[in-house]
Order: structure tokens, then sequence, then C-alpha cells
């Protein structure tokens, strides 16, 4: 079937970019929110860290449903269609996490809600957008439109502690769920593109994927799968973990918050970095080395001491890591894969990484509660990041790729 919908002019082209950008920021920051949240939810309703984490490996066993789900309605239908009633279900999701009472199944209820009814600002949609429609400029388009969630990261910890002493705890999350509505309905209504499908977009030079069962059963999709798991679970446990590790240090939580501040400059600068290399360096080295940054972070945690100083650094490297891993997902989905199964593929990959970082935050949290370190955490952690290099290593390199103006 013949695309009848001329391409978007490079003007629509930057407006979808931007509507992508705030998308993905908003609806990617649950993780750095329940991190700001922690020590709140656990003084109010006495609950344990790896009780309050444990909502992450709930969600992580429903978002591969619900990835995989929304990967393939990508495939099938106008994201447009999909993401402008996602934005009312993501934020009632979001504010139903501010009626939970002092008992544990409560919460979990609730984050289980959420994690369902926010896939309607699921990544998969907005990368899918910048995948269709760019190429030449591909890596680059893709870690700007991930770029946004570091100024979110940077932000989130201060804007949490300022909506708690205003609003109290339970506001907290209510209040984000309309700051959703008021910040995307403009952008997405004037800028997301009324399209076909976007598979009948692609031409025969860009397809890479053939048969969507032949993609499954692929061992480069298991490969990569494999690494992202390993990746995941390192920086779920610093998206989680890192802010109790500051205060566990004796850092307050204004200075904890002033170090989280540097996290989100350096997640940018390692998205629009690691795109801007994968537009001109081999895919496989520009991937194994952003997934080293984590285990340096383990490292430096290890056998440094962690004052204020040492923490900027970390955040700094971890700001890095995190940028680079997302990055990663993406842009692996389309240039090994292609892009008519893109929303399936990048679903599935999503979903693992998403896996690993909520039962690593759980199980952390648990070794935490049992030990009361995080040492044997980041050792495990640091032969997991080295077995995720090596198979990005084996898989070889990708398809060629068609350019065009952008």
């Amino acid at each position: 079937m013949t695309d009848t919908t001329a391409p978007l002019s490079n003007a629509a082209k930057l407006g979808m970019l931007l509507a992508a950008t705030m998308a993905i920021a908003i609806g990617g920051t649950h993780y750095h929110v329940l991190g700001a949240m922690m020590r709140p939810l656990s003084e109010t309703y006495g609950w344990s860290r790896g009780d309050i984490a444990f909502a992450l490996t709930l969600a992580s066993i429903i978002n591969p449903f619900t990835n995989i789900a929304t990967g393939l309605l990508a495939d099938r239908y106008p994201v447009r269609h999909i993401a402008l009633p996602g934005i009312f279900a993501f934020a009632l999701g979001t504010a139903s996490l501010g009626l939970i009472t002092s008992e544990i199944w409560t919460w979990y209820l609730a984050y289980a809600f959420f994690t369902i009814a926010g896939s309607g600002l699921n990544a998969v949609l907005f990368t899918k957008l910048v995948v269709v429609h760019f190429s030449k400029r591909r890596g680059l388009a893709l870690a700007t439109s991930l770029a946004g969630t570091g100024i979110m990261v940077s932000t989130i910890p201060h804007i949490v502690l300022a909506l708690e002493t205003i609003a109290g705890v339970r506001a907290v999350y209510p209040l984000l769920a309309l700051c959703t509505l008021v910040l995307l309905l403009g952008p997405f209504w004037l800028f997301l593109p009324h399209e076909e499908k976007a598979s009948q977009r692609v031409s025969p030079a860009t397809k890479a994927d053939g048969d969507w069962r032949d993609v499954i059963g692929s061992s480069v999709l298991w490969k990569i799968g494999l690494s992202f798991l390993l990746i995941g679970s390192c920086i779920g446990t610093f998206i989680v973990h890192f802010q109790p590790m500051l205060a566990d240090a004796g850092l307050s939580r204004e200075d904890a918050a002033s170090v989280a501040l540097f996290v989100g400059p350096a997640l940018i600068v390692g998205r629009l970095g690691t795109g801007f290399l994968y537009d001109l360096l081999p895919t496989r080295l520009v991937t194994a080395s952003a997934f080293s940054l984590p285990a340096i972070a383990c490292l430096c945690i290890l056998y440094l001491p962690l004052d204020f100083t040492t923490a900027v650094g970390l955040a700094i490297l971890i700001g890095l890591g995190m940028g680079s891993e997302t990055d990663a997902v993406a842009y692996l989905s389309s240039r090994y894969f292609g892009i008519t199964h893109y929303g399936l593929i990048f679903g599935i990959l999503i979903s693992v990484y998403g896996f690993s970082i909520g039962v690593a935050s759980w199980l952390v949290g648990l070794i935490f509660d049992a030990t009361g370190s995080y040492d044997l955490v980041l050792t495990s952690l640091i032969g997991g990041v080295m077995i995720a290099i090596g198979l990005m290593v084996s898989i070889g390199r990708p398809p060629p790729l068609k350019t065009d103006a952008l």
C-alpha cells in the first residue's frame, strides 16, 4: 500500500520533536519521583525502602504487556490518536498515587493502576515518530527527544520537596498530574502529525526486519535484551537508591537535592553526545563505551569517600550513563531491526530494561534492609556490566541506513 501523506517539512519535524521531547521527559520521570519520595513515604507511613521500591517491581511485571501493546498500536495507528487521550490517562494514574493510605497494599494497587494508565505517554510512541521521520540525523534526533528527561531529573527533587512543603505528601502526585495536563495538551494538539500508518512510510531500503517472527527469534535481539537486563539493574540501583545513599553518607535532603541538580545536565550531555556519536562512529563501540559508565560509578562509590564533592562527581557520571542507556535502546531498535516493527522491538527491549530497573531497585532495597550496606550490590553490578559489554561487542554491525534531509 502506498503512503498518500506528504513528508513533513523540516519545521514540522522540529515541532514534532519538541512535543516528543516534552512527552518523554514527563512520562519517564516516575522512577526519579519515587527516588525523591522514598524518605517522605517511609517517614509518613512507616514503610521500609524495600517495601516502597517493590512498587517498581510490580510496574516492571506489568510494563512488558503495556509496552508491547503500545508498540503494536504505534506500528498500526497514528501516534496522535493514541497520545492525546493518553495524556488524560497518565494524569489520572498519577493522581491516584495520592489516594493511598497507611496500608502498603494501597500503594501497590495505585502504582499498578498508574503503570497501566501511564502507558499513554510511553516513550515507544514518540521515539517511533522520530525514527520514522528522521534518518540522516536519527541518532541526534532520538537523543534530543530523550534529553528532556535530564531537565526533569535535575528539578524533580526540588519540585517534590517544594510541593511536599506547601501541600503535604499526599498532594504531591495529584499536583504533578495537573502539571502534566497543563504542559502537554497544547504541544500535542499543535505538533503531533496527522500521519497515516507509520509502517506505510518505510521504503524497502530501510527495512531490516522482515517477518516479526524472524525478528523475535533473532540471536541479536536476545543478546541485546540480556545486555539491557544487566545494565538496567545498575541504572535502577542509582535511580532509586542514589538519594538514599547520599542521605546515609550524612548529606541533608537539601544537599542531596542539590547534588541531583548535576544529574540532569549530565544526562542531557550523555544523551546528546551518545546520539551525536551514533551518527559518526560504529554502533557497538558507542554502546559498549556508554555501558561502562555505571560500572565506573560503582567503583567510585566502593572506594572513594562519599562527601558532597564526590557526590557531585558521581551525579555527573551517573547522569552521563543514564542518558546513554535509553538512547541505546531506541537507536539499536531502529538500526538493527528496521522501522516496520520498531514499536514491537522497542516495546520488548524497553520492557526488559524497565523490568531490570524495577526488580533491581526492589532487590537492592531488600539487601540494604538485611545488611545495612550497598557494597555487595555494587560489586555484583560491576561484573554484570562487564558481561553486558561483551554481549554488545558480539552482535556485529547493523544494516546500512538510508539517509534523508534530516
